[in-house]
């Protein structure tokens, strides 16, 4: 990590109507951060060291797609690994159990929970029919469970997989008041931003105010970029104040000699706004200290000026660190996550040749309060992370590693992603974590703190079987999934999202009446049926209601290629989704898309009013 050295560099040109505003700098940040180099940073303790043993359950297959229950149970075999029901039933009526692994010609196995004379579950061999169906034909072998025995370090209570759902019910201090339901939304505005090269927002953050700001990369130096230095070389980024109804208040943009990413933004409580990501440039002040990229952070005030920049401290022996998420705490600061491979500066005294996921907590002038990290052998990175009113802090953590602080993952193969979801209290104290893990990749990237004190988390998964005790169903090579989290870290409900084709949720914001999902989709069927394909792949806005089912798809659809990929919702609870175009029709008509062009679009909802609810019962 790299820290700051302040060197006055100030670009400012007059554009129109706002002001275009580069590096400048104001007083100092993170003077009181020099102690932290002689510390380690505190790791948060996913294992248990005393050896406790504890049941490691799976997600789904106790679901289908809106929610409902399929099979809350579950079965044990002698060996007390947990499986869970496909979905489907024989000939006779008795449930078709899956158990995640394969026989020693590669073909799957179920169970009916039948038990032979020895007392031993009776195995099957399974395909699928034409019809969809599974066909069984019994067998002498039996699941081979020897790379999913207990780890050495057990995980702790808290830790595991997540397990069965219980259902969403209203607070208490909710239960009187009438339902809100979405059924429709209607685009208010679109907005675009860039040059004839490429230019993307990848994130966006309300504003107390009732607007927005939007962040971005770009390698455009015309258009809306026109007047930066021809000397920036690699990706330059942008931070773009909105109103309410889409007008530009105010853009800033940062560059150097090479790429200068910005992954996130925030708006702190006094109205200033955090900007994230990582530098590899050498010319400005806040280049990077390691050899190849520090994490840096970027404090801009309501006017658009640059307050300070900061890099995280390091030196060419290490690699580096990227930031990848931020959110305000209601303290007025702020906490960013991560990945780092640096073995100085702020994790100097860290596992050498390991990668670490990091939590940071920061008061508004980049003083550290507290450090945490996560420590692995494999890639780990802090993918996304949000703070509700309380201070509690959600974080999901994507993941190849399974040692060391990720001991508790019991991989199917080699090097896949997994997601560990994490609630810290504002101290940054581990109160639990949920294993997502499965026979692919699962790979959550998106977060938001929901009202009643839980989560609600987005991302993608592909898995290698029909169903393999996490999931209880794949649609195709690649789907999206949504899951709620109650304040305890139990699973309300969990809603794939998919076709045939590749499927990706890129962003989640709670909004009155449930949650706006984005994303991009390749598919026509499944989640999008009905629904025709623009181009090479079309971004989305999904509403789902509270209880995780959809309730109306707005398809963001031009003749090329399309993504949304970060969501907001604003004061007057409209949404704001964020992404890129190269189309100039459809939904994108007037972007005078080139190559990639930024844009930003506010959808308003139309809903009605239940004064009853059906939802189940914890």
């Amino acid at each position: 990590m790299n820290r700051k050295k302040v060197i006055a560099f100030l670009l400012s040109v007059i554009l129109v109507a706002f002001s275009f505003t580069a590096c400048g700098n104001s007083s100092e940040p993170g003077k009181k951060n020099d102690d932290e180099l002689k510390k380690a940073p505190d790791s948060i303790e996913l294992v248990d060291e005393t050896g406790a043993t504890v049941d490691v359950t799976a997600i789904t297959a106790a679901t289908d797609q809106n929610g409902k229950v399929i099979d809350a149970n579950g079965i044990f075999d002698k060996k007390g690994h947990k499986i869970y029901s496909t979905g489907q039933v024989d000939a006779s009526g008795l449930p078709i159990y899956t158990t995640g692994k394969v026989d020693s010609h590669n073909k799957p196995l179920y169970t009916k929970n039948q038990l032979d004379s020895f007392g031993n579950l009776i195995y099957y061999t399974g395909v699928y029919g034409s019809n969809g169906k599974l066909i069984l034909t019994p067998t002498d072998e039996a699941p081979d469970y020897t790379s999913n025995d207990v780890p050495k370090n057990p995980i702790i209570q808290g830790t595991t997989t997540t397990t069965t759902t219980v259902g969403y019910t209203q607070s208490n201090k909710d239960k009187d008041k009438p339902i809100t339901v979405i059924t429709d939304a209607k685009g208010s505005f679109m907005s675009y931003f860039g040059g004839k090269s490429t230019d993307a927002f990848n994130c966006v953050s309300p504003c107390k105010d009732g607007g927005f700001i939007a962040g971005g990369f770009s390698k455009s130096k015309d258009g809306d970029l026109s007047g930066i230095s021809s000397d920036w070389d690699g990706y330059h980024s942008m931070v773009l104040k909105y109103d309410a109804n889409g007008s530009v208040k105010w853009k800033y943009i940062i560059g150097g000699d090479a790429d200068v990413m910005i992954s996130d933004v925030t708006e702190l409580k006094d109205g200033s706004v955090i900007a994230i990501g990582y530098t590899s440039a050498t010319d400005i002040d806040a280049k990077s200290n390691s050899d190849y990229m520090s994490g840096m952070i970027v404090r801009i005030d309501k006017n658009g000026k640059e307050m300070w920049q900061y890099s995280f401290p390091g030196d060419v022996e290490s690699t580096g660190e990227y930031i990848s998420c931020v959110s305000a705490t209601p303290d007025g600061g702020f906490v960013v996550g991560g990945k780092a491979t640096s073995n100085s500066g702020f994790f100097n005294s860290t596992d050498a040749d390991t990668i670490k996921a990091f939590i940071f907590k920061f008061d508004k002038n980049c003083n550290i309060k507290w450090r945490k990290v996560l420590t692995g052998t494999m890639s780990n990175n802090i993918s996304a992370i949000d703070v509700n009113e309380d201070g509690d802090i959600f974080a999901t953590c994507v993941t190849a590693s399974t040692d060391m602080d990720f001991s508790g993952i019991q991989y199917y193969l080699k090097a896949s992603l997994n997601t560990v979801l994490l609630k810290l209290n504002k101290k940054g104290n581990l109160e639990w974590a949920k294993y997502l893990d499965n026979t692919g990749n699962s790979e959550y990237n998106s977060v938001v703190a929901t009202d009643d004190g839980g989560c609600v988390i987005g991302g993608s998964f592909q898995i290698y079987k029909r169903a393999d005790g996490i999931y209880s169903k794949t649609y195709g090579g690649s789907d999206g999934n949504v899951i709620r989290y109650n304040a305890k870290g139990d699973v309300c409900w969990a809603t794939p999202l998919g076709g045939s084709a590749s499927d990706y949720i890129t962003g989640v914001a709670q909004v009155d009446g449930g949650f706006a999902i984005v994303g991009h989709t390749r598919s026509t069927d499944g989640t999008f049926l009905g629904q025709k394909l623009g181009g090479e792949e079309d971004g989305f806005i999904i509403y789902l209601d509270d209880n995780g089912k959809v309730s109306t798809t707005v398809l963001l659809d031009g003749s090329k290629s399309d993504r949304a990929m970060d969501v907001c919702t604003l004061a007057d609870g409209s949404a704001v989704v964020s992404g890129f175009t190269k189309s100039t029709d459809n939904a994108f008509e007037g972007s005078g898309a080139k190559n990639e062009k930024a844009f930003v679009g506010k959808f308003v909802t139309e809903t009605t009013q239940k004064t009853t609810t059906t939802t189940k019962k914890k």
